[in-house]
C-alpha cells in the first residue's frame, strides 16, 4: 500500500511535511463540570470532567491531595472496521494509566485534599495519536472545569 500518491499528497490529502489540521471545542457536555472535544486530522477524542467531589471509595482516600480517577475507551465505530476489544483490554488499561499518570502531574491535587476529579475519555474517532488527542481534550476538559494546573505544564 502506497502512503504517497503519485502527485505527492497522504492518503488524507496533506503533503509528506504539512501537519494536520487541529480543532477544539469547549464545554460540549452541559452535565460535566468541564468537558471538550479535540480533533487532531481524523481522529477526535470526547473528554468530560466530574468534580471534585467526595471520594467515591474510601479506601482510596488522600488527606493531602485530590485522586484522579481517568477512564479511556474506543467508541466501537471509531475505526473503520468493527471494534470486538472490550473495555478491560490490556492495550486500554496501559493507555488508561498512562494518561492519569500525565494528568496527576498536571493537575494541583494538593489544592483539593480529600477529594476526588473523575476524567472520562472518549475515541470518537481514530486514526492515529490517539493517547495524545486524549491528553489533550483532557487538559481543555479540566481547564473548562476551572481546575487549578501546574504552570510548568502549560508552558
Amino acid at each position: 500500500m502506497e502512503f504517497v500518491s503519485p502527485e505527492g499528497l497522504r492518503l488524507d490529502g496533506r503533503r509528506p511535511r504539512e501537519l494536520r489540521r487541529l480543532a477544539c471545542e469547549l464545554d460540549v457536555l452541559s452535565s460535566a463540570s468541564g468537558s471538550a472535544t479535540f480533533t487532531v486530522g481524523n481522529t477526535k477524542v470526547l473528554a468530560a470532567v466530574f468534580g471534585p467531589h467526595d471520594v467515591s471509595n474510601r479506601a482510596e482516600y488522600k488527606e493531602d491531595r485530590a485522586i484522579v480517577h481517568c477512564e479511556y475507551t474506543m467508541a466501537a465505530f471509531s475505526t473503520g472496521e468493527r471494534r470486538t476489544r472490550g473495555k478491560k483490554d490490556r492495550r486500554t488499561t496501559e493507555l488508561t494509566a498512562v494518561i492519569r499518570n500525565t494528568l496527576e502531574q498536571a493537575i494541583m491535587l494538593e489544592m483539593l485534599p480529600g477529594s476526588q476529579i473523575d476524567i472520562y475519555l472518549q475515541v470518537l474517532q481514530a486514526d492515529g495519536g490517539t493517547r495524545c488527542a486524549a491528553i489533550n481534550a483532557a487538559v481543555l476538559a479540566l481547564a473548562a472545569a476551572g481546575e487549578k494546573m501546574k504552570q510548568s505544564f502549560m508552558t
